[in-house]
């Protein structure tokens, strides 16, 4: 459970709205990205919408997102810079994310009010302002 709200730059590498390099580890083989979105703008680098590159399994990502509208990239193929199609990332219009909360967003973890956050999702424990 996680969000990110600015932009992220890079010369080189891996660029994401929230994520640079998701890579599988030996030792933490099994780890699971859950409820989280993006919607700042990535530039430079290899630039996904949430994530820059990932290279872990199938399965480790569920429920995640980012802002097509506000990250600069529209193109559904391109929630992780690499590899395209990720699965595990959808795009969500900025509307999409403030009409109520994505699917797999516990309300008791998450909520949404139209003035914190600029109406987007918002961690309880961590209420934005």
């Amino acid at each position: 459970n996680a969000y990110a709200t600015g932009g992220t730059t890079a010369s080189s590498g891996n660029n994401g709205g929230l994520i640079g390099l998701n890579a599988y580890n030996q030792f933490f083989p099994s780890v699971l990205i859950q409820s989280v979105y993006s919607t700042g703008a990535p530039s430079g680098g290899l630039a996904g919408g949430l994530i820059g590159s990932d290279t872990t399994n199938a399965g480790s990502l569920k429920q995640t997102y980012w802002d097509t509208t506000t990250s600069g990239i529209a193109n559904a193929n391109r929630g992780a810079g690499s590899p395209a199609n990720d699965p595990g990332i959808s795009p969500k219009t900025t509307a999409r994310l403030k009409a109520g909360l994505p699917p797999g967003f516990s309300a008791s973890i998450w909520d949404e009010k139209a003035k914190l956050n600029n109406g987007l999702p918002y961690l309880l424990a961590v209420p934005p302002g």
